[in-house]
């Protein structure tokens, strides 16, 4: 069973978050889970989304991955990183978007909060992420409580993950539990580890280049 890459990094800006994303999917060798925090309560748009749609005052940022709107005031995020490689590869997108929430419902399930997967995209049009149910995403009653959006490239894949549960305070056991409980689900094998300095590198300069910059951000 190949080894997972554990990474548990506090608060970052929202540039330094996309860019260390980024340059895991760039510098990718063996599969990464990454759970993060954010410094400041920003927004990320998803790459097709118009600049004009995140709320005035707000801090925001593009992300690499589509999707909707989704606002990190409250919510807990994760990253899954894959290389081109790995058998998860062979899925389909909405397959291997089910099967990755498989296992963050074991990690919901794990803090006492049970859920759903939606069987079908709701007839809601939003441009905010959790205004809007597609397939599989995790959802409890009429409420969901996580979504996420992929990318694929010729390295592999980015899978950025969202959490938001009614009771934020919950965020805290989320962290602790997701790693042993989303292992146990997906029978993986995750051991914690550390940026490289070819990462750190590469984030750097994504940070500078890409995400910090308003001719990424206000691209479209």
């Amino acid at each position: 069973m190949t080894p997972w890459r554990l990474l548990v990094h506090g608060p970052a800006s929202p540039a330094r978050n996309m860019a260390i994303d980024e340059a895991l999917l760039r510098e990718i060798r063996e599969p990464v889970l990454r759970l993060y925090e954010w410094s400041e309560p920003a927004v990320s748009l998803g790459y097709f989304q118009p600049a004009t749609l995140a709320p005035a005052g707000r801090p925001f940022v593009r992300r690499y991955t589509g999707g909707g709107l989704v606002d990190h005031a409250c919510d807990f995020t994760y990253t899954i990183v894959l290389p081109r490689a790995h058998p998860w590869m062979k899925l389909s997108a909405p397959e291997s978007y089910c099967h990755i929430h498989r296992g963050v419902q074991a990690v919901l399930a794990a803090v006492g909060v049970e859920s759903e997967l939606t069987p079908v995209a709701a007839a809601i049009e939003s441009d905010a992420c959790f205004q809007k149910p597609v397939r599989f995403d995790i959802v409890a009653g009429p409420g969901k409580l996580s979504g996420a959006a992929q990318r694929r490239t010729r390295e592999g894949m980015l899978h950025q993950g969202s959490i938001l549960l009614p009771d934020s305070s919950l965020n805290s056991a989320l962290r602790r539990a997701f790693a042993e409980a989303f292992s146990q689900r997906l029978e993986l094998n995750v051991q914690s580890g550390v940026l490289t300095p070819a990462e750190s590198d590469r984030a750097g300069h994504l940070e500078r280049a890409r995400y910090a910059s308003n001719e990424w951000n206000r691209s479209s």
